[in-house]
């Protein structure tokens, strides 16, 4: 197996962690806010790759980078997709994140000149309408809110960002030093803003068994492990690639949600699916 195969394979991992992780934010919203909630992922991030690489580097000429890497990759993405969760709704947030694999291809074209291929296009158009019709499941609800979507268009746009920047910088960079670094400096971003957000810490629940549960899937996979396999595809196959992966994650969260809440998943989801792979599989083909 070679190492494109591989990398695929983990962002594979990757988007199939990312869509279950959903279904653990939703339960944990519970107990606590989404600033609290991405402040403890990142924190138990960081200490895990700290007990497994504990190697210190610290190069203040270096560290910029890894500072920008952790504001668009961390702190802006996740930032702008909760908060526009609460102005409209989860449907619109998916589809119009899921625009990030489109923005990748303009920005690697604008910055780097990269060829754009038919066959590439047209799998990101099949696969985005499969995105619609999987978020939509046959419900078809339309709530357009400028804010929410603004928003939603922004987290999508500091992820395309996010995966230029590992094009530029991550070449010769030790990828769990990256993600260490990358959650460190996300967790101090957070800092301030549980201080402007004002709402307690409430510890009440912070040892229950399912908690627990919920923040390591969070914190140990889908920060710590996922981010250092993105981080390794996005190295060897690319922006544009990787991020195709991105629209598999609502297929992912709709069969987790007919699994833990015995959600109903209509024919229309179901032809989503099969238009999300189908173009998946053109827009990585290579061209002859």
């Amino acid at each position: 197996m070679d190492k494109e195969h591989v990398a695929a394979i983990g962002a594979a991992i990757c988007i199939t962690i990312w869509g279950l992780t959903f279904i653990f934010s939703k339960e944990l919203m519970v107990y606590f806010t989404p600033i609290q909630l991405m402040s403890m992922r990142f924190l138990i991030a960081f200490l895990v790759l700290l007990v497994i690489c504990p190697k210190m580097e610290f190069d203040i000429k270096k560290e910029w980078v890894y500072v920008l890497i952790a504001l668009f990759g961390n702190l802006i993405y996740y930032l702008a997709e909760n908060v526009a969760l609460t102005y409209t709704y989860a449907s619109e947030v998916s589809i119009l994140t899921s625009t990030t694999s489109m923005m990748s291809l303009v920005l690697m074209f604008v910055l780097f000149k990269d060829r754009i291929m038919k066959l590439q296009v047209i799998g990101f158009v099949v696969s985005f309408i499969g995105v619609v019709l999987v978020t939509f499941n046959g419900t078809v609800i339309l709530n357009l809110d400028p804010i929410g979507d603004i928003l939603s268009l922004a987290a999508a746009l500091s992820w395309a960002i996010y995966c230029v920047l590992l094009r530029l910088f991550s070449k010769d960079i030790d990828g769990r030093i990256l993600t260490r670094k990358m959650m460190f400096y996300g967790f101090l971003m957070t800092i301030p803003l549980m201080i402007i957000d004002g709402h307690g810490f409430d510890t009440t629940h912070l040892f229950d068994a399912d908690t627990l549960v919920g923040l390591f899937f969070l914190g140990v996979l889908g920060s710590g492990l996922c981010f250092i396999l993105w981080n390794h595809s996005v190295k060897v196959l690319g922006v544009v690639k990787s991020n195709i992966f991105i629209y598999a994650m609502p297929a992912v969260t709709l069969i987790a949600g007919r699994v833990v809440f015995d959600e109903t998943i209509t024919i229309m989801a179901v032809i989503g699916v099969a238009l999300i792979i189908m173009g998946m599989l053109m827009a990585n083909r290579d061209p002859e």
